[in-house]
């Protein structure tokens, strides 16, 4: 069974231009409307709504609204999916002061994706939105520019990797860990494996 969305609901009246361009009278006005509208399909659908304006002659009874509704449409989806708006994405890029090229090259986000998701014409899936959410934290953002851009933070780039660990049986680990200054660099012993030296000081 197909939902039908709730009648809409005024909430105030807004200034706005009361020339009626259809029956050319002075009859148009503008109001805050609350607009409740069906999202999903099937069992899956609820009902959602959006405070819009909208500019009503009631003279030939013409109705519309202006690309400000389908942007408030887009923010209760976006809310009722638990996602950033196109707005807090775009003030987390502006926010660092990042073109949107800029932040691109820096998140591995597509230029045509980011473009697509701050003018609402697509929402970003669950994992690109938590990204989105961890980048608006400086210290994430801080650490993502040196692991993209080593340079660009004035931190030195790491130049070595972490050393090779040998695993030993536990009395080795003892020790490794009581005589750790002693150490000298081990031999290989076919019958043995490797085996740890010790220096003549020992």
């Amino acid at each position: 069974m197909t939902k039908i969305a709730s009648p809409p609901t005024v909430l105030s009246s807004l200034p706005g231009p009361t020339w009626c361009e259809l029956c050319e009278t002075t009859n148009l006005r503008a109001e805050l409307v609350r607009d409740p509208f069906i999202y999903g399909a099937g069992e899956e659908a609820v009902e959602l709504s959006a405070d819009v304006r909208v500019h009503t002659c009631s003279n030939c009874g013409d109705s519309y609204t202006g690309p400000d509704a389908e942007v408030a449409y887009h923010e209760a989806v976006c809310r009722h999916l638990g996602i950033l708006t196109p707005a807090e994405i775009r003030a987390t890029r502006e926010g660092y002061g990042f073109t949107r090229a800029e932040f691109a090259h820096l998140t591995g986000f597509g230029k045509a994706t980011l473009g697509r998701w701050e003018r609402g014409e697509v929402t970003q899936n669950r994992s690109a939105d938590r990204y989105l959410r961890l980048l608006q934290d400086p210290k994430v953002m801080r650490r993502l520019r040196v692991l993209v851009e080593p340079d660009s933070s004035g931190l030195p780039t790491p130049v070595r990797s972490p050393s090779p660990t040998f695993f030993l049986p536990d009395s080795s680990q003892q020790d490794i860990r009581k005589d750790f200054e002693r150490w000298t660099p081990g031999t290989w012993e076919p019958s043995l494996g490797f085996h740890p030296g010790v220096s003549a000081a020992a």
